[in-house]
């Protein structure tokens, strides 16, 4: 494996406090000593101490294995007011068709002044609390060398940065109909370009979501090991395989004291969401199941409290997405308690037992549509809240997608009555087109995307 450009420590990130006891420089110290790298797959005192535990990266970046996720619609007011609250990981991604945000997170990180380059301009400045790493995901369909070195450059862009925290490929491969066109090449060609990209210190971590042993295997055989490790991961859905490969590697690096290699193992779904919003379950079976509850009503915590200890205490980094400021702050602060080795079986005991599923019935309003750019530009697609179409300002569009060049398709799931506006791409671009949802025309629809500014 070949020896990664050194890369600046940070000694310290700080969380927030919720004990009004606590002062700053007692903190600060108690949070300075609370690396995992003496036990890479287990937390060590700091559960105790209201705080999450942290994890030394391969790279010497030390972070809290407590991140906010910032899917399902988290934009900049969310973020903003996570990283007043004391978050200093925030998980992005490109696609805005999976209800992320990228740039949105890029601007409240700028202007919190979370940005690598706004603690490190010189290598031997010391670091400060305010540091936010900030990890981010490459589609699939931008799969290939070419295509994973323009979509650094994207997010370089987006997030208002001149280096990036962490790139991780989104998805290994293309399935269904996720990708408008087939890729230019395949995740091999992509980690070539990431592995340049962190030897040039453009990226400090790498890595890949969806991640199976053969995976895990080809990725070890690479000159660059990943860094992060991404899979679905909560009570009902537990990976043991890859979990315990990759403790057994960080185990194996300890003894011989290395660091170079570890792999983080971060869980995405962790409070159950997979199960509701992909598995045809009409309630969130993790959220709703009795044994947690029971474990959360004996200490007076919440089920997700419960599942973030639990998960942390096995080593796992979770990113629970949040717009709401109390649950923010409720998921960061889930260390207040300690859970028995009684509560951890029970819970381990859950994997793989889900509740059965009873059939989700489908919204007859629901509509799967394709829009397809027909125009000579690029465009950028806004989904239009009732009473908004003619505000001149966009701070009340919510941002859904784009549509790059001729023929790019974007696919989405909508609903009678919706109404989506087309504007050229770019802070000053102009309205193109507007489209309101007709659950008349069926449940799936194709509708081309032609300029027609001149009618509007």
């Amino acid at each position: 494996m070949m020896t990664a450009r050194p890369i600046r420590q940070f000694h310290q990130v700080v969380l927030l406090l919720f004990s009004l006891i606590c002062r700053p420089e007692i903190c600060r110290s108690k949070l300075q000593s609370s690396s995992l790298s003496s036990n890479p797959n287990h937390p060590d005192e700091t559960s105790n101490l209201n705080m999450p535990p942290t994890f030394t990266l391969s790279n010497n970046i030390t972070i809290p294995m407590v991140g906010l996720g910032s899917a399902s619609g988290v934009s900049y007011p969310h973020v903003a007011t996570a990283i007043e609250s004391g978050y200093r990981f925030v998980d992005t991604a490109q696609s805005h068709s999976w209800g992320y945000r990228e740039e949105e997170v890029g601007r409240a990180v700028f202007d919190k002044k979370g940005r690598w380059e706004d603690h490190f301009p010189t290598p031997n400045d010391h670091p400060s609390e305010g540091y936010v790493f900030v990890q981010t995901k490459i589609h699939p369909k931008d799969l290939g060398y070419h295509a994973t070195r323009r979509a650094i450059e994207i997010s370089l862009q987006r997030l208002q940065s001149s280096s990036l925290d962490s790139v991780l490929i989104h998805k290994p491969h293309c399935w269904g109909d996720i990708c408008p066109q087939p890729p230019e090449g395949t995740w091999h060609d992509s980690w070539d370009a990431l592995q340049e990209a962190y030897v040039d210190g453009i990226v400090r971590s790498i890595g890949i979501c969806d991640v199976d042993l053969g995976l895990l295997s080809q990725l070890r055989q690479k000159r660059v090991h990943p860094t992060i490790i991404q899979n679905w991961f909560d009570p009902f859905h537990q990976d043991k395989k890859v979990r315990e490969k990759i403790r057994s590697i960080n185990e194996q690096l300890e003894k011989e004291g290395k660091i170079e290699g570890k792999i983080l193992y971060q869980g995405y779904s962790s409070l159950g969401t997979q199960w509701f919003h992909h598995k045809g379950y009409t309630e969130n079976p993790v959220l709703n199941n009795p044994t947690l509850k029971s474990i959360a009503a004996k200490h007076g915590a919440t089920v997700p409290q419960v599942v973030i200890q639990w998960a942390t205490r096995n080593g796992v980094m979770v990113l629970p997405a949040s717009r709401s400021t109390s649950h923010q702050m409720s998921n960061l602060n889930s260390f207040f308690f300690s859970l028995t080795e009684e509560d951890m079986r029970a819970i381990d005991d859950l994997d793989g037992n889900p509740p059965p599923s009873p059939k989700k019935e489908v919204d007859p309003n629901q509509v799967q549509v394709q829009f397809v750019n027909r125009a000579e530009l690029p465009i950028d697609v806004y989904w239009v809240p009732d009473g908004k179409l003619n505000d001149d300002s966009i701070s009340d569009h919510v941002h859904v997608g784009d549509m790059k060049g001729l023929g790019d398709v974007l696919k989405l799931t909508s609903y009678h009555g919706h109404t989506f506006l087309f504007r050229e791409a770019g802070a000053e671009g102009k309205k193109m087109n507007v489209h309101v949802m007709d659950r008349a025309l069926g449940g799936k629809q194709h509708h081309d995307i032609e300029d027609q500014s001149d009618e509007l």
